[in-house]
């Protein structure tokens, strides 16, 4: 099943994310402790952003199993479609690819033609808290597995990086 809803309160999200440094071992709220996602766009703009950061954009959630964890769990993140768009990238208009790169140095390309409206996901919270380094978090890439059969296939699970840390737009 995948609930797919656009959230209404991301301001109340983005406080809820402020302790994701607790979580992670660091001090409730403050700035130098909270993971970071690099962001390095091909156009130069580029930036370093927080769970918070992305909490205050329209957020996604699904709720599905993996095959990583056990049953279904709600996600909630930022579809990379509107987190490229708000970088200025729009990739509808034409070829290229993120590059996805994890703490622990694995990494995938995701197509710019796999980039829809509902997938993939950023998500930053599961089942409404923040996920810890251990739990695939602070940052996982995925999909809608239960949704539909083609979300399921071993090149879907190649892109579902967790442990994110970077992302590299590249507009071919």
């Amino acid at each position: 099943m995948i609930l797919a809803l656009r959230s209404r309160a991301p301001r109340l999200l983005a406080a809820l994310v402020l302790g994701i440094g607790l979580a992670l071992g660091g001090g409730l709220g403050r700035a130098d402790t909270l993971p970071r996602l690099s962001v390095q766009v091909a156009n130069g703009n580029n930036s370093e952003l927080t769970a918070a950061d992305l909490a205050a954009m329209p957020t996604f959630d699904y709720v599905t199993s993996t095959v990583w964890t056990d049953g279904a769990d709600r996600y909630t993140g930022v579809l990379l479609l509107d987190l490229l768009l708000q970088l200025g990238v729009d990739p509808r208009s034409g070829p290229g690819w993120v590059h996805v790169s994890a703490i622990d140095g694995y990494s995938a390309n995701v197509d710019f033609d796999l980039i829809t409206e509902r997938a993939p996901l950023l998500a930053f919270l599961r089942n409404g808290s923040p996920m810890p380094l251990r739990s695939q978090g602070p940052f996982w890439l995925l999909f809608p597995y239960d949704s539909d059969p083609m979300f399921r296939t071993e090149s879907i699970y190649a892109l579902s990086v967790w442990q994110v840390r970077q992302l590299t737009i590249q507009p071919r």
